[in-house]
């Protein structure tokens, strides 16, 4: 017989001790992105847990509740391994502090006449050196507070940064749980969120702000839900203002509010954006050096791209190179007609945005494992569950920063998109079976 302690059973209280173990080994056990066999044996340790924990109907729901919010502190201190990015969030925030304009300034050319003040620890371990900022000025804001520590305190600026990033997931799982109670769906649903151990890794541990992107679109569902307009076009502002792709979820409005609100929606939307990029964005110079940077960014740059890296060996095979501009244009077309399929047959914005997260990132050539995040933070509101299967998957991935120079394994890519293939077929066949029983039932 299980022992019972303060009302939990000693073999849950267990299961929830290997977990916060296996989610602190990830953040605190692991020196750098090399050890990727020290990182997959963690990751394995926190899904098999989080499935275990998921599943358990038994558990209770205040206490995995605190524990989703208190591993998030538990890995404050941390420092952020997978990713590189933290450098250049802290060095936009040191140039807004000495009244310079990120948007105006090329990290490489200010090095050329280095004064006290710029950080060359921060340039030197950047990955965007000759690049313009891309970053929102949602994301600016939390810079600019991450530099209040000063030249040389890395530490500091990364909790600061963190304590934003954190706020605002502990709101996402406050707004997924406060949606799943307006619908009247089982509130043991928001752990798929809260306990995803890649969600808590990718945003809590490695800082990226589609955290902050996702609480400011459940924001402005929940702002429609209530009827809020103005409040909700300000919330898809702050979401785009956060990351760009915010922008596509507008003509998902047109099916649930009409044609004329959606207009309204978006002309104050579109205004709070103008607001909000002006003082970074004023004259025609910024603004062609941030269409610069992110041209460069998505016509440069590729990452576990599936349908991407497909075509580019077919191509190589036709053309003896990669035909990178003919098979751009392929891969923006099927994105845009598999948008226009989803704002015509999606049935609510829940299952809109989801399936337009999908689409963008399955014909991406660059897909991070924090972009499909977004999948994770939707799952309690549809019936498909491959978005959580994708978030360990995509683990594999980080193979690539493993090896010096950095080099994909196609191997890996393909085992991921595989089986992910194959987990959304079965997904699909088991859904169109279950539909034709109530049919026939």
């Amino acid at each position: 017989m299980n022992l019972n302690i303060k009302g939990y059973l000693a073999s849950d209280l267990i299961k929830i001790i290997i977990f916060l173990l296996s989610i602190c080994y990830l953040s605190y056990g692991i020196a750098d992105r090399e050890q990727i066999f020290e990182f997959w044996l963690g990751t394995a340790i926190a899904f098999a847990c989080y499935f275990i924990l998921i599943n358990d109907k038994h558990l209770s729901v205040r206490l995995i509740f605190r524990t989703s919010i208190f591993i998030r502190f538990l890995i404050l201190f941390s420092f952020p391994i997978l990713s590189d990015d933290v450098y250049r969030f802290i060095w936009d925030g040191q140039l807004l502090h000495q009244g310079m304009n990120p948007f105006g300034y090329k990290p490489s050319d200010l090095v050329q006449n280095p004064t006290s003040w710029l950080d060359m620890f921060l340039f030197n371990n950047m990955n965007s050196p000759d690049y313009y900022s891309v970053y929102p000025p949602v994301n600016q804001l939390a810079f600019y507070l991450s530099a209040i520590s000063g030249k040389g305190n890395l530490l500091a600026s990364i909790v600061i940064l963190r304590s934003f990033i954190l706020l605002f997931d502990v709101g996402n799982i406050i707004l997924i749980k406060k949606l799943l109670n307006h619908y009247q769906k089982d509130e043991r649903l928001v752990f798929l969120y809260a306990l995803n151990p890649l969600v808590i890794i990718e945003f809590t541990g490695n800082l990226h702000f589609e955290a902050v992107m996702i609480f400011f679109t459940l924001l402005f569902i929940w702002m429609l839900l209530k009827n809020r307009w103005i409040l909700a076009a300000i919330s898809l502002a702050l979401a785009i203002c956060s990351k760009l792709l915010p922008i596509i979820f507008i003509p998902l409005m047109i099916k649930k509010v009409g044609l004329k609100k959606t207009i309204f929606i978006g002309l104050i939307t579109g205004s709070v954006c103008l607001l909000l990029f002006l003082p970074f964005l004023h004259t025609e110079k910024l603004w062609m050096n941030f269409r610069e940077s992110l041209n460069l960014y998505y016509g440069k740059f590729e990452f576990n791209g599936s349908f991407y890296q497909l075509f580019r060996a077919i191509g190589w095979e036709i053309y003896n190179y990669n035909p990178i501009a003919k098979t751009s244009k392929l891969l923006i077309a099927l994105t845009l007609i598999g948008f226009i399929i989803t704002y015509i047959k999606s049935k609510n914005l829940f299952e809109g945005i989801f399936w337009l997260i999908f689409i963008y990132n399955i014909f991406g050539a660059i897909v991070h494992p924090w972009y499909i995040l977004f999948l994770v933070a939707l799952s309690p509101f549809v019936k498909w569950r491959f978005g959580m299967v994708w978030s360990l998957l995509i683990c594999l991935s980080y193979y690539t920063y493993s090896t010096q120079p950095y080099q994909e394994s196609m191997a890996l890519v393909m085992v991921e998109y595989g089986l992910l293939g194959v987990f959304l077929i079965y997904e699909a066949w088991d859904s169109s079976k279950t539909q034709k029983l109530k049919t026939t039932l």
